[in-house]
């Protein structure tokens, strides 16, 4: 019930009249359709009279028929009554007319009666012929009206099993498309999407483009649907939001529709919400390459970096390396909590020092690394001493940052990066900067 009354909301909002969907092929109304309570309960039953009950033993096709029809419509039913029938009709009239042959041509009796009896077997004979044909005939009838019901009766369980696939999933938004794009079934998702999107109350045999009035998205979807019914599989991301973190993420899925002779026949569409996987994967893809505790990059990302600018061979690149001195002694003594606000602080001071202009990543567990590519001697060795600057004077948990640095410049695409770093490291040891 508050799925309807969302819809007949939106309804009342979009300016839109109230109309039952109606199965452009089978003439029934969809079940998921909003009642409207204002129609007239005559116009579904314009056979009936207030206060009367049908009583006709006549369908209503069978209404239609002419008096002659209706008249002979019980012996079409009955192959025995059609029989005995002609049987009587025949005997009638051979008796009549052999009377009248009989006063014309002044006929012995005895003849006369041997002539009726032989027209009689014969009339008798053919009856039962004709009732045998006929009783063919009906058995086939009856077999093939058996199996129009069984065929019917499959067809209504395939179509509840279709629209119980159709509703199992409460996010998936499912609805197919003839070639001519127009719709043959959806999902009540779907529907009410449409309804909120577009402002229309969708229905079976109302064309897709004509629902959609954004110019751009139904040049986008009339596109994926045209690849579709030339026989391909695809599918695509659309991202609503800019926000990264409020944004929603849904995946439309597009396949043909093929009959027992491989023919394209419509086009079946499924749109996914995909937002809590894509967030999932956003963090996943963040902690792959952040530091969890200080939130810079981490060695691996730096390694991924190498390998890019070693397949590049960019020169001049140069790397500074810092080291808290003391991290052992201070985890030992103050506890790993302490520790940690060292790291977060150091990092903090480095991405600050540095801006935009490297990349500043936790290389080990006490030591910093930044990353300045196609950046000379004197300028990394300037950067380098902007950062040592920073330091002096500055305590966590009344502890003083003491910090190792150096650097060092790749001018010989020869040199790899990771022999940059260790020559990095063996300065910083030699000079013993504190910063």
């Amino acid at each position: 019930m508050g799925y309807k009354k969302d819809v007949k909301k939106l309804q009342e909002e979009a300016g839109i009249k109230t109309e039952n969907p109606v199965y452009a092929k089978t003439g029934s109304q969809r079940e998921d359709a909003i009642p409207d309570e204002n129609r007239n309960t005559s116009e579904n039953t314009p056979n009936e009279e207030s206060g009367s009950t049908n009583t006709s033993a006549f369908t209503s096709e069978e209404r239609k028929m002419s008096l002659w029809q209706k008249i002979s419509l019980p012996f079409v039913r009955s192959s025995f009554l059609s029989a005995l029938f002609f049987s009587l009709v025949a005997l009638i009239w051979i008796a009549m007319s052999n009377t009248i042959v009989s006063g014309l041509m002044d006929l012995h009796p005895n003849i006369l009666h041997v002539i009726m009896i032989k027209d009689a077997i014969f009339v008798i004979i053919l009856s039962l012929i004709i009732y045998r044909l006929f009783c063919v005939q009906f058995a086939n009838s009856f077999h093939l009206e058996q199996e129009k019901k069984d065929t019917l009766k499959k067809l209504k369980e395939w179509e509840a099993i279709q629209n119980s696939m159709m509703e199992t999933v409460p996010d998936m938004i499912v609805y197919t498309l003839d070639t001519d794009l127009r719709y043959s079934s959806f999902n009540k998702r779907h529907k009410y999407s449409m309804l909120r999107l577009w402002k229309k109350e969708i229905k079976v045999g109302d064309s897709i483009l004509d629902v959609v009035t954004d110019t751009d998205t139904r040049a986008v979807i009339e596109g994926n649907l045209k690849h579709a019914l030339n026989g391909e599989y695809l599918s695509h991301v659309e991202k609503y939001g800019d926000n990264d973190q409020t944004a929603s993420y849904w995946q439309t899925f597009y396949a043909p529709i093929l009959d027992a002779e491989k023919k394209v026949i419509g086009v079946s569409c499924f749109v996914n919400n995909i937002t809590a996987l894509k967030q999932a994967q956003s963090k996943n893809l963040f902690l792959s390459y952040h530091d969890p505790l200080t939130k810079l990059f981490n060695r691996v990302y730096c390694e991924d970096v190498f390998q890019q600018a070693e397949r590049e061979a960019r020169c001049p690149y140069s790397i500074i390396v810092a080291d808290i001195k003391g991290m052992h002694v201070i985890n030992e003594n103050y506890g790993r909590s302490i520790g940690d606000n060292l790291l977060i602080k150091v990092g903090e001071i480095i991405s600050k020092a540095i801006k935009d202009n490297g990349i500043v990543a936790r290389w080990g567990s006490d030591e910093f690394i930044v990353l300045l590519p196609d950046t000379e001697k004197e300028k990394a060795e300037a950067f380098m001493n902007i950062c040592k600057c920073q330091f002096p004077g500055v305590t966590v948990n009344g502890i003083p940052l003491r910090v190792l640095t150096g650097f060092a410049t790749r001018v010989d695409p020869s040199v790899s990066l990771q022999d940059t770093v260790r020559s990095a490291e063996i300065h910083s040891e030699q000079n013993n900067y504190e910063m």
